[in-house]
């Protein structure tokens, strides 16, 4: 059985490009929270974990000391680095890293941060704790990433969906279980929010050129079969022709690395 890492690299290995053209990613309400949260003051040393093309890291590089920017995936990581350079940016270097093994030495960075990815990691907890590790006592982490809403029933339909679109897709949390598990890792939670992220097309979401029709089909009718106040209330669907719009519900944590008890 392919392991998840490998189904995350093969997955993302074929869709740098996708990504770095992506407006759900490049902006949106996701964004301008992370860099609320994080309140920079210009003196951070800081990573960016599970950067993609780099978007988070390059928001972050004018308003603090220097970016480090890691991912799983080679050609995530190059396309990054190939953007970086066309910007001009000079305060972020990049590295090839797991989540869950963060090549850092303990208590080195002041500022974490990982937006819309951890739905993707193999084991969230042990991310978690390795943020733990990296960030010395007081150094900040902030999060977004989609959620499931507090529902067993959306929780679980919401799961599939993004699994039959992406098999790379490991878990998406309700809020509780993201306040829990971070709160089990050794943080105290400073500020929380809900959020969205831009508004996506179906038909572009949804990768009909790499999706088999039966698949998009299969997918088109699991949002059919929503209530039509569970798509509006938490997946904002507006239709519009032969496709719809929607965004995923996210939710956004900045928490404080508490200091050890002996």
């Amino acid at each position: 059985m392919k392991s998840v890492h490998s189904a995350v690299r093969e997955q993302f290995s074929q869709h740098a490009d996708y990504y770095a053209q992506s407006s759900a990613h490049a902006k949106g309400d996701t964004l301008d929270v992370i860099l609320d949260f994080a309140e920079p003051k210009g003196t951070e040393r800081t990573l960016d974990v599970a950067t993609g093309t780099g978007f988070t890291a390059f928001a972050l590089a004018p308003k603090v000391a220097y970016v480090v920017a890691t991912d799983l995936t080679p050609e995530m990581v190059a396309k990054a680095a190939e953007l970086a350079e066309e910007q001009t940016i000079d305060n972020v270097t990049f590295s090839v890293a797991a989540a869950e093994s963060l090549p850092f030495a303990a208590a080195s960075l002041d500022l974490v941060t990982c937006r819309l990815a951890p739905h993707h990691f193999q084991d969230v907890p042990k991310f978690l704790h390795e943020v733990h590790r990296v960030l010395r006592t007081d150094g900040l982490f902030c999060l977004v990433d989609s959620v499931s809403p507090e529902s067993e029933k959306l929780i679980a339909w919401q799961n599939r969906v993004e699994t039959l679109r992406d098999n790379s897709h490991v878990y998406g949390y309700p809020p509780s279980q993201w306040d829990a598990m971070i709160t089990d890792a050794g943080f105290s939670l400073e500020r929380t929010a809900h959020v969205r992220n831009a508004q996506m097309s179906f038909l572009w979401w949804v990768r009909p050129q790499k999706n088999p029709p039966e698949v998009v089909q299969e997918i088109r009718e699991a949002f059919a079969q929503l209530s039509s106040d569970e798509a509006r209330e938490h997946y904002t669907v507006h239709p519009a022709g032969d496709d719809f719009y929607f965004s995923w519900p996210m939710y956004a944590v900045k928490a404080r690395r508490r200091q050890d008890v002996i």
